[in-house]
């Protein structure tokens, strides 16, 4: 009998590093953006440009009936534009594609549409095309592609953390689904700037924390024998969240960095916290991601949610 198709089991085989052998792109399939280089003509060299795409239906990402077609909108570009913070990029524009449910009317269509372009506009990231289809049956599903360039200092992965580097993660965790943060969270886009900034060379790996932080965390080291370390007394979780959802609840749409040195403990209103520590991992076999909790090492690599 064949099993059924999981997430992060076809996303592994598709981004395994190497498969890729084209001058062109710099940073290929799985960080949260690519970075491309589109070649110039004679004498003018070609630009870098960052660019992705992600994905919002209803009944995974937004409950329609519940929250309505302007934050299933604003959400649909925000969580794009996310993955731009985590690489430090600064957005120049989106495109989208929206299939819509086959009872949908022109009304609530345009509230969606008017919500995503307002949203973009906001972020200076307007939105300069896209597709629409009415679809036989099935729920609303919008793709949004992101383009934006990296920032001087280059853009951040997430692969080159180091032995030594603490963890930080900006902002709170936990419990996003619980309340209004899934949809109203800001991008971490100016935060991220100011770290790039700063930190300079220090700043060795960086992603956004959508699937949880323990599935998350796993990704800073998956092409290295290093592990994560994670201080459970340490986590901001947010209020009314305990460990337990600050680690697997996903959604909170904050940075998670690996740095080296001294890292500033805010950054304007945004708190940034130390959670952990990355190391050598112990043994091959050891977990890539532990959480230290109640005096005991507890594998949290795979703690977090998955599209089934």
């Amino acid at each position: 009998m064949t099993s059924p198709a999981r997430e992060f089991s076809v996303l592994e085989r598709i981004c395994r590093p190497g498969q890729l052998e084209d001058s062109r792109v710099l940073i290929g399939p799985g960080d949260d953006l690519a970075l491309v280089r589109a070649e110039g003509r004679g004498d003018v060299g070609g630009a870098e440009i960052l660019v992705g795409v992600d994905q919002l239906i209803d009944g995974i990402h937004v409950d329609i009936a519940t929250v309505g077609w302007s934050a299933a909108g604003r959400k649909a570009v925000t969580r794009s534009l996310s993955d731009i913070a985590a690489m430090a990029g600064r957005p120049v524009s989106i495109v989208v594609s929206a299939a819509v449910p086959p009872d949908v009317t022109e009304a609530s269509a345009m509230e969606l549409f008017d919500s995503m372009k307002e949203t973009a506009s906001q972020y200076h990231a307007p939105l300069v095309g896209g597709d629409l289809a009415i679809l036989k049956e099935g729920p609303l599903t919008c793709s949004v592609t992101v383009m934006a360039v990296p920032p001087p200092q280059g853009a951040v992965t997430r692969f080159g953390a180091q032995p030594g580097d603490g963890l930080y993660v900006t902002g709170q965790l936990g419990g996003a689904w619980r309340g209004t943060h899934h949809l109203t969270f800001e991008p971490r886009l100016s935060e991220a700037s100011m770290l790039r900034a700063i930190l300079q060379d220090r700043l060795h790996a960086m992603l956004d924390i959508s699937d949880g932080l323990g599935r998350d965390a796993a990704h800073l080291v998956e092409r290295s024998g290093l592990q994560v370390v994670i201080e459970a007394d340490a986590l901001p979780c947010r209020d009314g969240a305990d460990v337990s959802q600050a680690v697997g609840d996903g959604e909170d749409y904050e940075l998670l960095l690996a740095a080296a040195g001294e890292v500033p403990e805010g950054l304007g209103a945004c708190p940034v916290t130390r959670i952990g520590t990355i190391q050598e991992r112990p043994d091959p076999d050891a977990p890539p991601v532990v959480l230290e909790w109640n005096g005991a090492n507890h594998d949290i690599s795979q703690s977090g949610w998955e599209h089934q």
